[in-house]
This record gives C-alpha cells, structure tokens and sequence, in this order.
C-alpha cells in the first residue's frame, strides 16, 4: 500500500481544521495519500519534523529558520503562499503622537507583540536595535498566544487598544494586521497612523528534510499546484488561508528569511524550546 505522506500544522484558529480537510480530500479524491496532525504549538511540530514523525511542515518564518539551523541545511522549503513573499511589518502610533520615524521613539513606550512572532516582535527589535540603542525605547511586550508564532494576531491586535488607550506610544504589528484594521474602521478615522514599513521578507513555507523520498516530494508539489483556485472548494479553502496562489520556493524567497536567521541568532532564539 502506499506510503501516506503526514503533514503537521498549527491549530491557531478553528477555520484550520476546515483548510486541512480541504486539502487532505483534494490530495485523496486525486489518488494522493495524504494525512495531517495538528499541534497546539510550533516547536512540537519542528520536534516532530526533525524527528521524522511527520514529513511535511506548514511552518512560520519561525519555525522554517529553527528547522533548517537545526537541522544542519538539511531543510528544504518547497512551497509557499504568494502572500507570504514581501510581507512587512508596521510601526504604529496616534496621528497627535509626534512620532514619525525609529529616532523618535527615544524615551517612549513601545509595544511588542508575541515574542515568538517575526512580525511583530523578533523583526521590530532588530528594526529598533539597528537605528538605535534599545537602552533608549521602554519596550512594553504583549506575550498573547506564545507557541503560535504571532498566527493568530491577538497580540498586534492589543497592541492597537493599548495605543487608542494610550498605555503605549506606538507599536509593531504585521502588514496583514494593519490592513485589517484598516478595512475594519477599529479606530476612529486619521486617529492611528503609520510611519514605518519595514523592507519585505518571506513568511510561511512548506518544509520537509532532504531525507524526504523524492518521489513523495513531487508528489506533494505537483498536488498542491494543481489545485485550481476557480474551483469553489478550492477558493474557499485559499480565502481561509489567505492567498491567491501557491508558489515554489525559490533562492530568490529564500532570501527572503536572511534577516530573520540574523535577528534570531542576534536574540538567541534558534533554540527549540516548548
């Protein structure tokens, strides 16, 4: 009998038992054995992953750079969302605030999200670290939802109330948050505004170790590019998620997670701990 390819993702939010489904009856449906197991936390999925208990990953940024450093350069990314290619993060502040760049933010509270979470706190500090003295910015951290990598946005989204309640002077939060906000009218208009965007970096891939069968590999890739995003179940499952298509991983996004290898080894954050 073939060998079934198990998959592992994070459950951050009921809506992935749903995607997973999803994608396990598309695989199935098209003679593709494939199954998933969920994790309440990325470093048990990493666990598992270099373990070999599970051969693919659908990992954050996190996770991916703790895979491949501890894994040697074994890992390989095979696949991502075309909205996980030049994600930023945002500086936010009140519009009356005077803060419009890094510089201003000396003697200032600062919010940072989820310590495990690239966008909205590991980046942020680095973005601070490389202006200015850290020593100089009081940073205030809002540790919601640790083990999800920043997946479910609690925190960004705290971070948002405790500047409307002025607990803090600006913030960090991820572009997909901050464009939320936005379409959402979460604070009055004009009253919060931005006035720093990172450069772009790569989010989320699909890892496996290159101990992985070839052949289960290109079976994987060849499945999930296949899937049409016109199809009803399809598109739905892709609106969940958050993308419009998926996309090899390449050198180019590869890249793309250089500053984060470098912002976590700077903060001593390649370690796997749960």
């Amino acid at each position: 009998m073939e060998k079934t390819i198990m998959l592992g993702a994070v459950a951050y939010d009921p809506k992935v038992i749903p995607i997973w489904d999803i994608i396990r009856d598309y695989f199935n449906d098209n003679g593709v054995r494939l199954d998933y197991i969920l994790f309440s936390n990325y470093e048990a999925q990493v666990e598992y992953l270099l373990s070999g208990k599970i051969d693919i990953a659908w990992n954050t940024n996190v996770a991916w750079v703790r895979c491949d450093e501890l894994s040697g350069g074994k890992a390989k990314a095979l696949l991502m969302r075309d909205t996980d290619i030049d994600f930023k993060s945002v500086f936010i502040t009140k519009a009356n605030s005077g803060i419009k760049s890094i510089q201003d933010l000396k003697d200032k509270k600062f919010g940072l999200g989820s310590a495990d979470s690239a966008q909205a706190a590991i980046l942020p500090l680095k973005y601070i670290q490389d202006e200015i003295s850290e020593d100089l910015v009081e940073i205030v951290r809002f540790n919601s939802d640790l083990g999800k990598h920043g997946d479910t946005g609690r925190s960004e989204f705290d971070i948002l109330e405790a500047i409307l309640n002025d607990e803090i002077d600006a913030g960090a939060i991820g572009i997909s948050s901050w464009i939320r906000m936005l379409e959402e009218g979460m604070f009055p208009s004009g009253e919060v505004e931005s006035f720093y965007v990172s450069e772009g970096y790569c989010h989320c891939n699909f890892t496996v170790l290159d101990s992985l069968d070839e052949n289960i590999v290109k079976k994987f890739v060849d499945m999930m590019m296949s899937q049409d995003p016109n199809e009803p179940i399809i598109k739905k499952m892709m609106e969940m998620e958050g993308l419009n298509k998926w996309v090899l991983t390449g050198e180019e996004e590869l890249k793309g997670y250089e500053v984060l290898t470098q912002a976590m080894k700077e903060q001593d954050l390649m370690k796997n701990n749960w």
